[in-house]
């Protein structure tokens, strides 16, 4: 059984639209636990419109919050699987049978999400998928720069969830705090074709608690560097500042330093596939060079050992510093 988390809060212009889309969908073997955080307008009398007995509902008088409420569902789940959808978005009517059969054939895979299509407030769906589109091999690579998954697309194995610990006080990036951990001790998968409609409104979390949002990242971020072995203290307000193009924040020798150092660390850990890692690593620091270092100089830093390896590199990037090195010599 799949059991579908939902959290809602002042959302009764959207909630029906996201509710339906669960009660048609092509796999019924589920449960869709509802979960009210307190919502002062008419959510709930929405909500209990529906009478299917798959519908659990649990009408909370006051406002708890993302943590409390997240981890409260995923303790109140029933199912081996876990699906959610935020009560805003509208899930595709195939997407909990592909899901599941996936997780079914493929038991080392602890977390699977997909793409979106994107709509506006009044529900009408463009052709603009959220995410671009991912190899397999290159997901955990990709996986410890950015956020690769949409939340209201995600199924992951509930025992697994509760092993690392569920839902902590990270909202609202506590899914990703999640992912984090579940990706750091089994494998994961995207595909790359929409699973989900995520909706664009004036109240998604992402946009009224940004600066919320930036502090918890960088969390979240110092824990990938702990994971991997390097020190977040001493390089995560480097990292930090890498993933948000400050390059101005430090000088080119302290990235240098830093990359290195997550290069060397990965090689030590093997959590990420070296090669795949390795040309990340150097195509970052490729574009931080060419974006901030004096073309007669430019040569210098991007054949500077510690990165620098010519298998690594594609064939504008080798063009573009051999065309470098020759300037160098004049």
């Amino acid at each position: 059984m799949v059991s579908v988390l939902m959290l809602a809060y002042n959302v009764e212009r959207f909630i029906s639209a996201s509710i339906q889309s669960i009660l048609g969908q092509s796999f019924t073997d589920f449960e869709l636990i509802i979960y009210n955080d307190g919502s002062t307008d008419s959510t709930s009398s929405v909500i209990t419109q529906y009478s299917d007995p798959r519908i659990k509902f649990y009408d909370q008088a006051e406002n708890r919050g993302l943590n409390y409420a997240r981890q409260a569902t995923l303790t109140a789940a029933r199912g081996k699987y876990i699906a959610i959808l935020d009560s805003d978005d509208i899930s595709i009517a195939d997407r909990l049978e592909k899901q599941y059969r996936f997780l079914e054939e493929h038991p080392t895979v602890a977390l699977c999400g997909g793409n979106a299509l994107l709509m506006n407030e009044a529900g009408e769906a463009s052709r603009e998928l959220l995410h671009g589109l991912y190899k397999a091999a290159e997901l955990k690579v990709r996986f410890f720069f950015n956020n690769i998954f949409v939340n209201s697309s995600v199924m992951y194995r509930r025992e697994l969830a509760l092993q690392v610990g569920g839902y902590r006080e990270r909202a609202p990036a506590e899914d990703y705090d999640l992912f984090v951990r579940l990706s750091d001790e089994h494998d994961i998968h995207t595909f790359n074709e929409p699973l989900v409609y995520y909706r664009l409104h004036a109240e998604n979390i992402s946009q009224t608690k940004r600066a919320v949002a930036i502090a918890q990242l960088r969390q979240i971020k110092d824990e990938q560097l702990s994971l991997l072995g390097v020190d977040p203290q001493k390089y995560g307000p480097l990292f930090d500042a890498l993933l948000w193009w400050r390059l101005s924040e430090y000088s080119v020798a302290d990235f240098w330093e830093l990359l290195v150092t997550i290069k060397s660390a990965n090689r030590i850990s093997g959590k990420l596939p070296a090669v795949l890692f390795e040309k990340e690593l150097y195509s970052r620091w490729y574009e931080l060079v060419i974006n901030s270092v004096p073309k007669r100089q430019a040569a210098k830093w991007l054949t500077k050992k510690g990165l620098f390896e010519p298998s690594l590199l594609n064939f504008k990037q080798k063009r573009r510093v051999l065309k470098l090195w020759l300037r160098s010599l004049f």
